[in-house]
Order: C-alpha cells, then structure tokens, then sequence
C-alpha cells in the first residue's frame, strides 16, 4: 500500500528520500534537498529544482506530496510599525497566529510562531489560555506561517522564537522538527543560535531537551517564585513543585554550559515585590541567568478579572530590587498594544465558521 500524502514543509531532506522509496521512487539525498531548497529556502511555488530534475521523481513528488501553505486571514501591523500579526486558517478551519517583530538592528527581524492551536496550561494572564487546545500545529503549518511572514517582510528575517499561541513543549516532538527545518540548508537557513523555545516550565520536557543536547534558546517563564501565586498563575505548571523545576533548570545549566533566560510577566500589583525578589535570589542567583521581563497584555479589564501594566514607578521599584541578583536584565516591550496583539486575541475574536473562504 502506498504511503499517504506528506507535506513537504514538514519535512527535512532524509525524511522525504525516506518517503518517496516508500513510495517505490527513487530519491537521493541531493534531490531531495534541491526540491525542499526550492520550496522552502526559495518560497518557490512549485517543488522542480533548477537543475535538470529527473522527470520521474517530480512526477512521483506531485503525487506523493503537497505545498500549498495556510491561508492568511488577516495581517495587522501595529501603530508604531514594529510589528504585523498574522492570522492564518488552516485547511481543517483551525485558527493560529504568528508575528514579525522589528529587531533593534535596521531591515532585521524575527518571527513569533504559534506551536498550538489554543493551549491547555490555562495561565491566568493569557488570551490563548481562556481558548482551551484544539489540537497541535504539525511542523508544516508552524513553516507555512514563517515562510509567509518571511516572505512578505522586507528585509532579512533572521530569527524564530516559539513564544506565541500555545505551549510548545506541549507539542515537543512537532516543535523540534520545526526548529530542525527552520535551521537546515535546504530549509529556512535560520542559524540554530537565533531559534529560542520557550515553556511555562514543563519538568520531564526540560530534562528530555537537556538529555538530547538541543541546540536552540530555552526560556523559561517562571512569573513568580511563591509557589502559591506561581500555581494560581500558571495552572498547570503550578502543578509541579518549585523544587522540581528550579532542579531541571540548574540541570540544564550545567549540561549545556548556558546562560538561563527566565522570562518574567509582569503583573502590576501581583508580582513585583520583595517576596519575589527574595525567591529568585534563594532559587537561581548562583546560575548564570538573564531575566526578560514582559509586559503583561492581558486584553480584560480588572473589573473583569484581567490583569493591569505595572505603573513606571512599579516597574522603577522592581528593576531597583533585582539589582541585588547582579544578572542581567531585559525589558521586552510588547507591540501593538491597541490591536488584538496578544497571543490568542486575533483567533479569540474569530472563529473558523464566522470567516468566509477567500476566492
């Protein structure tokens, strides 16, 4: 029985010459990456090499194969012009997002990809959170959103970071394959050092990427060290003792011999005070850490039980206090404040049967 049709954004060089002999094609190595260069390094529209193709292998590949990227629904740049979010349909109906967020370098930026549509870890703060998961984004559909942005962006993208809809080491298998592709030759020709996953602290997931030596940025979103906020904050990752995961991270640390990147949501009010401080201090100073902290952009009022920005003296207050870690400290501003620019928002408001199928 032949193999069922593949597509070849999700899949790297050996996994297509794999594919096509089990289709009983004959596909070498240097084939393969000559038509997964062409659809994916070049954002071609068809998969025949510029060489001189063996017209037997791309017969075999139109049957055994196929490219066609998501559907774009709408793309919504922000006011200052640092940034466009996308919102793509799949062909099931499924709704998932992506950024291009201007680098502090002119004509560079990255991309934030989705690894889910919608997201089962519930933290409280988070748009994508009150969505519930649907389902995993499969490597294809995650390379279809950064080749689209990618190729509409004018200038050099040379940067991918998991950050945006769903967990991603919830979908670990689906995300590594996709970091794969993205820093391959024939694929997005991303260097692997510009490529960062991050999670909400997943123990077993954090001990496997360590184990397996993964070559890509970790941040962990970490949010709060008081065990009960952290739990009421991040549900699901609340369910795993602090101890645990402060256990994983210093793993980590010393296998991969890096720096550690804890990313900080910063909630006005909630989780910028002397108990946190005190908690990052017990936990991790002795690491080599960096922390981001982000702006919370929750899209609810308080009165709805969202989550306010720290005021600038908060924020004054809070950048006083880490000083005692002696680490280095990042302030990630967000974009687009004024248009559904949180993870989530844009797929939140809309919903696959509500949007008509563009001619």
């Amino acid at each position: 029985m032949p193999p069922t049709t593949v597509h070849l954004l999700g899949l790297l060089p050996e996994d297509l010459v794999a594919h096509m002999e089990a289709a009983g094609e004959r596909c070498s190595l240097t084939e393969a990456r000559q038509v997964l260069s062409r659809i994916i390094s070049e954002g071609a529209a068809d998969p025949t090499p510029r060489r001189e193709p063996r017209r037997a292998l791309v017969e075999a590949i139109r049957r055994q194969t196929t490219w066609e990227r998501l559907e774009v629904l709408e793309r919504v740049p922000d006011e200052e012009g640092k940034s466009v979010r996308y919102l793509f349909r799949s062909p099931d109906g499924a709704l998932s997002e992506a950024v291009r967020i201007g680098l502090l370098k002119p004509d560079h930026y990255t991309v934030c990809l989705s690894s889910q549509v919608g997201c089962a870890m519930q933290c409280a703060f988070c748009a994508t959170g009150r969505l519930g998961l649907t389902r995993n984004l499969a490597p294809w559909e995650i390379i279809s959103a950064f080749l689209t942005v990618r190729d509409e962006t004018p200038g050099r993208v040379n940067g991918a970071v998991f950050m945006g809809q769903g967990e991603p080491f919830h979908s670990y298998d689906a995300v590594i394959q996709t970091a794969r592709i993205l820093c391959n030759p024939a694929g997005g020709r991303v260097a692997k050092e510009n490529i960062t996953i991050s999670t909400v602290g997943l123990v077993p997931q954090i001990r496997r990427y360590t184990r397996e030596l993964q070559p890509y940025k970790l941040i962990i979103s970490l949010t709060s060290t008081v065990a009960a906020r952290r739990a009421e904050l991040l549900p699901v990752a609340g369910r795993t003792p602090l101890a645990e995961l402060v256990a994983a991270i210093r793993e980590y640390a010393t296998i991969a011999q890096d720096r550690v990147t804890v990313a900080w949501v910063v909630l006005g009010g909630v989780n910028t005070g002397d108990d946190e401080v005190e908690g990052l201090r017990a936990m991790l100073s002795d690491l080599p850490l960096r922390i981001n902290l982000i702006d919370v952009n929750d899209g609810r009022s308080e009165r709805d039980g969202g989550f306010r920005r720290a005021t600038p003296a908060e924020l004054s207050e809070l950048l006083n206090r880490l000083q005692v870690l002696r680490v280095p400290v990042v302030r990630r501003y967000s974009v687009g404040q004024d248009k559904d620019s949180a993870c989530g928002m844009l797929a939140g408001r809309r919903t696959a049967s509500s949007v008509p199928s563009s001619t």
